[in-house]
C-alpha cells in the first residue's frame, strides 16, 4: 500500500479545467434565463415579439441550463480530480473524457437550448429537451459509467471510499432512470405516462444531484479537517437508503390524482422515511467537523460552502417530507411554496456543493488563478439572496394557497403575488451578482503553484478491513448490497411504475364512456403541439384534482380514460393561471385569439406573455398556429364535461344598493378589458373580439339582463360567467353597470318629426328591416332569429341611446347577424330608434347611493 500511494496520481487537469469553465458559463446564462423569466411576471410583453424569447421557452432553458449546463459540468470537474484520490488510479481515457466533454457541451447543452428556444421540446418537468437530445444525454451518461466506474472495478469494494459509492451509485442509476422519464411518457398516455413522469422529476434531483452533492461532502470535509469521517457504517446505511428509497418519491408530486391510491400512499411513506435517511446522513457528515477544529476549519471558505449545502439538505428534505403528506400537500401544491422548495434544493444544497467542490479544487490546479476573497464575498451575497427567494416564494405559497381555497376569482391570487415577484427579482439579481463574483474569482488573484498541492487522504475508508478474510465478507457484503440495491430499484420501476400503468390500463377500460369523443383532429394536434412547445403547462395545470378546493373551482376531478390519446401528458406541477382541463366552453373562439394576442385585452391584470408572432399584425389575422392551438384549448375537457343542467334563465333578483365606487373597482379590474373604463366597449381588446364588446354606455338596461349575463355569461359572445365574484362584489359591479347606460329622451329641438310621426314611420322602418330577426314585439323572437348566435336583442330589456342606435345601424355589429343599413337616411334612423325604445319594459330600479362618499361627506361637515 505504501508504493500506491507514493505513485504519481494521474489527474486530467485539462479535464478538469474544461469542465469548470464550463460550469461557469452554464451557471451565468441558466441564471440570466431565470431572471429573464422573473422579469415577465412584471412586464410578461417583454420580449414577446419574438417566438424564441416568450416565456415558456426561457424557463425550459433555465432548468435544463441548471442541471446539465451549471452541475453536470461542476460534478464533472470535481470528479475528474477526485477519482485518482479515492481509488489511486485515473479515469479510463483522456480521449473518452473529451468526447463527453463536447457531447455534454457542444451537442446537450448548446444543441438542446437551440432547439428549445426554436421549439422543439418536451412538455416533461426536468426532461424539457427533446428525446434527440435526451439520447444524446444518455449516450453520455453511458460512456460515464466506462470513464468512471470500470476504474472501480480493479479495487476491492472494501477500498472504496464512502465518496466513491456515492459516485458510483449516482452514474450508474441515473443512467438507468434517465430513459424511463424521458421515453416511457411517449410510449404511455396520459396517468400511464404521468406516473415515470414523477419518478424522474425525483430522480433527478434524488439520483442525480443528491449522490454527487452528498459525494462532494464525504471528500472536502475529511480533506478540509483532516479527519475521518465520524462513522463509515452510518455513511454506509444512509448511502443504501437514499438509493432504495428515493425512486419510490415520484408518485408525491401527483397526489390526489387519477393515478392508483395506493402507489400515492407508498410515494407518502417514502418521503418520510427518506426525510429520516437524511437526517442520519447529515449527523454523520456534521459530526465529523469536531468542536476542536470547527474554529480553524471554517476559515476555510470550501468547507463553508459545504457546510451550509450540507445543511441545507437537511432543510429541504425535510421540508420535501412535510409537503408530501397528503393533508399538507392538498393546501400547497402547485403554489410558489413548491418553487421555493425546489430552489432550496438547486441553490441551496446542490449548487452550494458544487462550488463548494470547485473552490476546494481550483487552488491545487497547476498555475491557475484564485481569489479567495472574492469567493467569501460570493458565499455571503448568495446567503442573503437564496434566504430573500426561499422565505419570499414560501410566504407567496402560502398567500396563493389561501386564497386558491376561498372562493375569490383566480385573479386575485394573480394580484396578490405581484409583491411577492417583485421581491423574487430582487433577490435574483443578489443571487446573480453573487454567482458573478464567485465564478471571477476563479479568474483573479494570485496564482496557485506551477506543481499540483498535495490533498490529504479522503480519510472515510472502512475501519474494519483487516485480514484477508475479513476484506473477502466485506466485499461480499458490498457486492450483495449493491446487487440488491438493483433490484430494489426495479421493484420501485415495477411498483411506481408498471404496477399504476397495468391498473390504469384496466380502469380506463372500464370507465370510457362508450361515445366518449376523445381522439384529436389533426387541426387539435398541431395545437397540443405549440401549447406544448411554448410551456404552457409550467403555468396551467391539466388536472383537477380530487380535492374539495379544485372541485369547487374548476369542476369534476380529471379521469384517466380523458387522457389516453395524450402522449406525453401535460398534467403539470405548477399553477400561476388556473387549471385548463375544463376549459371546453368557457370563451369563444376570438375570446381566446384576443387573449393569445395581448391576454391584457381581455383581462386587465393578467401577466400571461403575449404570442402576437402567431398573428399577421391583429387579433383578427390569426395565423393557423393561433388557430390550431384555439382548437386544442377548446378540447380541454370537452370528453369528460358534465352533462348540461336545466337553469332558469334568469333568477329574479334585483340589485340592492350598493357602494359604486367599489363597483368601479371590480368592473376596472376584470371588465373593462373588453368594455372600456367608461363601459362603451371601445377598447383595444373589446374591439377585437366578434361580436365586438357591448357598448354599455349607450343603453339602458334592464337589470335582470345584467344579473343574467354576469351570471351565466352570453351564449356566442365572449362574455363569461362571474360566478366566481364574492356577493358583495357581484352586487357593486352590477350597481356600477347600471350606472354607466345612458338613453336619455329625444330634445324637442333635435327631432325631426312630432312623436306620433315618429312612431309611424318607425313602424314601418322596423317591419321592413328588423323585425324578421327582432319580431313584431322587439323581443327577438322572430322568424330569423334562431339562425343566429348570439341571438338577435330584446328591446324590450335594452332601450338604446339615439347615438348608440345609430353607430350600431350605420355599422352593425361584427361578428353577429346584426348586419349595416347604411342607405338608411338621418331621419329614418331617428324614427326607428324612437320605435325601437318603445318596446323597453325595464324592472323597476332601486336607488343606488356611493356608500363611500355618503361617509366621506359626513365626515366633511363634521366640526
Amino acid at each position: 500500500m505504501e508504493t500506491a500511494v507514493k505513485k504519481p496520481l494521474r489527474i486530467e487537469w485539462t479535464l478538469v479545467r474544461a469542465h469548470a469553465v464550463a460550469a461557469f458559463a452554464g451557471l451565468l446564462l441558466s441564471a440570466i434565463f431565470g431572471l429573464l423569466v422573473s422579469l415577465k411576471f412584471h412586464a410578461p410583453s417583454f420580449l414577446s415579439e419574438n417566438a424564441a424569447l416568450t416565456w415558456g421557452r426561457l424557463r425550459y432553458d433555465h432548468t435544463q441550463g441548471i442541471l446539465y449546463a451549471w452541475l453536470g459540468n461542476a460534478f464533472l470537474a470535481f470528479f475528474y480530480y477526485a477519482l485518482p484520490h479515492l481509488i489511486r488510479r485515473g479515469v479510463t481515457s483522456r480521449r473518452l473524457g473529451l468526447l463527453i466533454f463536447c457531447l455534454w457541451n457542444f451537442v446537450a447543452v448548446l444543441g438542446g437550448w437551440t432547439l428549445v428556444l426554436s421549439g422543439v421540446s418536451q412538455p416533461l418537468e426536468w426532461a424539457e429537451f427533446p428525446l434527440i437530445i435526451a439520447a444524446v444525454i444518455e449516450v453520455a451518461w453511458v460512456l460515464l459509467i466506462v470513464q468512471f466506474v470500470l476504474p472501480f472495478l480493479r479495487c476491492g469494494a472494501a477500498d472504496v471510499y464512502v465518496a466513491g459509492w456515492y459516485l458510483l451509485g449516482g452514474i450508474t442509476f441515473t443512467s438507468l432512470a434517465y430513459p424511463l422519464g424521458n421515453i416511457m411518457p411517449h410510449v404511455l398516455p396520459g396517468a400511464m405516462g404521468a406516473a415515470f413522469s414523477g419518478l424522474w422529476i425525483h430522480d433527478a434531483v434524488g439520483i442525480f444531484i443528491t449522490p454527487f452533492a452528498v459525494a462532494i461532502a464525504y471528500f472536502v470535509i475529511p480533506a478540509v479537517t483532516e479527519r475521518p469521517i465520524f462513522s463509515h457504517f452510518y455513511s454506509m446505511v444512509g448511502f443504501w437508503v437514499l438509493f432504495l428509497v428515493y425512486p419510490l418519491n415520484g408518485i408525491h408530486h401527483y397526489i390526489y390524482s387519477s393515478l392508483p391510491m395506493g402507489a400515492q400512499h407508498v410515494s407518502e411513506v417514502a418521503s418520510i422515511y427518506q426525510g429520516l435517511d437524511v437526517v442520519l446522513v447529515v449527523t454523520n457528515l456534521l459530526l465529523s467537523i469536531p468542536v476542536a477544529v470547527a474554529a480553524v476549519a471554517f476559515t476555510n471558505v470550501a468547507l463553508r460552502f459545504v457546510w451550509t449545502s450540507v445543511v441545507l439538505y437537511l432543510i429541504v428534505s425535510l421540508q420535501g417530507s412535510i409537503q408530501a403528506i397528503m393533508t399538507f400537500n392538498r393546501f400547497i401544491h402547485f403554489s410558489d411554496w413548491v418553487i421555493g422548495h425546489s430552489h432550496l434544493a438547486m441553490i441551496g444544497f446542490a449548487s452550494f456543493a458544487a462550488m463548494g467542490g470547485l473552490a476546494h479544487i481550483w487552488p491545487r490546479i497547476p498555475g491557475v488563478r484564485f481569489n479567495s476573497r472574492a469567493v467569501a464575498w460570493s458565499y455571503w451575497l448568495l446567503i442573503l439572496g437564496l434566504a430573500l427567494m426561499v422565505a419570499d416564494l414560501t410566504g407567496a405559497g402560502l398567500v396563493q394557497a389561501s386564497l386558491w381555497n376561498g372562493h375569490l376569482p383566480w385573479i386575485e391570487s394573480v394580484r396578490s403575488s405581484q409583491p411577492y415577484w417583485l421581491m423574487r427579482t430582487i433577490s435574483g439579481c443578489v443571487l446573480i451578482t453573487g454567482f458573478l463574483t464567485f465564478a471571477g474569482s476563479f479568474f483573479t488573484g494570485p496564482r496557485s503553484p506551477a506543481q499540483a498541492l498535495p490533498e490529504p487522504p479522503p480519510g472515510d475508508a472502512p475501519e474494519t478491513a483487516s485480514g484477508q478474510r475479513a476484506r473477502f465478507w466485506l466485499n461480499s457484503a458490498y457486492a450483495a448490497t449493491f446487487g440488491a440495491g438493483l433490484l430494489f430499484y426495479m421493484i420501485s420501476f415495477l411498483a411506481l411504475g408498471v404496477f399504476p400503468a397495468v391498473r390504469l390500463r384496466g380502469q380506463i377500460a372500464r370507465t370510457t364512456p362508450p361515445h366518449a369523443f376523445i381522439a384529436f383532429t389533426p387541426a387539435e394536434l398541431r395545437g397540443r403541439q405549440i401549447y406544448a412547445q411554448n410551456g404552457c403547462a409550467y403555468c396551467h395545470t391539466q388536472q383537477v384534482r380530487f380535492t374539495p378546493a379544485d372541485q369547487r373551482r374548476f369542476g369534476h376531478p380529471t379521469q384517466a380514460w380523458e387522457t389516453q390519446h395524450e402522449y406525453p401528458q401535460m398534467w403539470g406541477t405548477r399553477r400561476v393561471g388556473p387549471d385548463l382541463a375544463r376549459e371546453s366552453g368557457k370563451h369563444s373562439d376570438d375570446w381566446q385569439l384576443v387573449h393569445l394576442f395581448n391576454p391584457r385585452y381581455v383581462v386587465p391584470d393578467s401577466i400571461m406573455p403575449s404570442y402576437p408572432w402567431l398573428f399577421t399584425g391583429s387579433a383578427a389575422s390569426p395565423t393557423s398556429s393561433a388557430t390550431d392551438l384555439v382548437a386544442y384549448l377548446n378540447i380541454l375537457g370537452r370528453a369528460g364535461a358534465s352533462p348540461p343542467q336545466n337553469i332558469a334563465a334568469v333568477e329574479q333578483i334585483l340589485p340592492a344598493a350598493a357602494d359604486l365606487d367599489s363597483g368601479q373597482e371590480v368592473f376596472a379590474r376584470d371588465c373593462s378589458g373588453c368594455h372600456a373604463a367608461d363601459g362603451t366597449g371601445a377598447s383595444p381588446g373589446g374591439r377585437a373580439l366578434r361580436p365586438v364588446a357591448f357598448n354599455l354606455a349607450g343603453n339602458e338596461l334592464d337589470p335582470q339582463l345584467i344579473v343574467g349575463a354576469l351570471r351565466h355569461g352570453v351564449a356566442g359572445t365572449a362574455m363569461p360567467s362571474w360566478t366566481e365574484l364574492p356577493a358583495d362584489e357581484f352586487q357593486a359591479v352590477l350597481s356600477f353597470t347600471l350606472s354607466l347606460g345612458h338613453a336619455p329622451d329625444l330634445a324637442a329641438d333635435r327631432s325631426w318629426a312630432p312623436p306620433d310621426v315618429l312612431l309611424e314611420a318607425g313602424h314601418r322602418v322596423y317591419t321592413t328591416h328588423c323585425a324578421l330577426c327582432h319580431g313584431d314585439t322587439g323581443t327577438g323572437n322572430g322568424p330569423d332569429a334562431g339562425k343566429y348566435v348570439p341571438p338577435p336583442a330584446n328591446f324590450e330589456q335594452l332601450k338604446p341611446s339615439y347615438q348608440a342606435a345609430a353607430e350600431v345601424i350605420h355599422q352593425g355589429v361584427q361578428g353577429s347577424g346584426m348586419a349595416a343599413w347604411p342607405l338608411l337616411t338621418d331621419p329614418e334612423i331617428q324614427a326607428v330608434t324612437y320605435y325601437i325604445r318603445s318596446f323597453y319594459r325595464a324592472s323597476p330600479k332601486p336607488p343606488i347611493v356611493s356608500t363611500s362618499g355618503a361617509a366621506h361627506s359626513t365626515m366633511e361637515r363634521m366640526p
